[in-house]
């Protein structure tokens, strides 16, 4: 009876039990969290980063494609042959200025007077420009500054029909074995698909 009175009045003074654990981490924890830490985002940033890379070429090939069914039914509506331009050709201007690629922008107009270029009145869209590190290009010579679509909504050239018939919509900043790819063909009428070609050889 007396060691257990003896055990109670030591508990009491609090000095029989150790001491609580303060909260929070140690130095060894915290280090070791940052490790996993590490290592998960080591793993998981070049996925988000292609993921997010995949999105916008996605979309602008969407866009695009979007603004070439847009011409094809104008140019089949008026009976009249209408035209996407890049930036810097054939009259189109983006925000007042020119450019030289398809990533600075395009318009689309319908060409009334068949003079192959945008006069007053003849714009029917603008499409800004395209953030980097997107490129836009075509490895056919004919639709390197314009895409004409004839008065049956089909598309106009002169040279013979061939496998890349259309424009590429591309990321490859990661280089060709990671590049993010749709290619936006013409069919025989005029009518486009877009076609994923992830991770393979850029026709331009």
């Amino acid at each position: 009876m007396a060691g257990r009175t003896a055990d109670i009045r030591a508990a009491a003074c609090g000095g029989a039990h150790p001491r609580a654990r303060a909260d929070g981490l140690t130095l060894v924890e915290l280090v070791i969290a940052l490790v996993v830490i590490s290592v998960l985002v080591a793993i998981g940033l070049p996925n988000f980063t292609g993921f997010m890379s995949e999105q916008r070429v996605r979309a602008v090939a969407s866009d695009l494609a979007g603004d070439l069914a847009l011409a094809r039914a104008e140019a089949a509506s008026r009976g009249a042959p209408v035209i996407v331009a890049r930036a810097g050709a054939a009259g189109c201007l983006v925000g007042g200025a020119g450019g030289t690629v398809w990533r600075e922008g395009w318009c689309l107009f319908a060409d009334a007077n068949r003079n192959g270029a945008m006069d007053a009145g003849e714009q029917i869209k603008v499409q800004q420009p395209i953030n980097p590190p997107l490129r836009i290009c075509s490895p056919v010579g004919e639709f390197a500054n314009t895409i004409v679509f004839g008065p049956r909504g089909q598309v106009v050239r002169t040279t013979a029909i061939g496998a890349n018939d259309g424009i590429i919509v591309t990321d490859d900043t990661g280089g060709a074995a990671e590049a993010r790819t749709r290619a936006l063909f013409f069919g025989l009428g005029g009518r486009v698909a877009v076609v994923n070609q992830n991770r393979q050889a850029l026709p331009c």
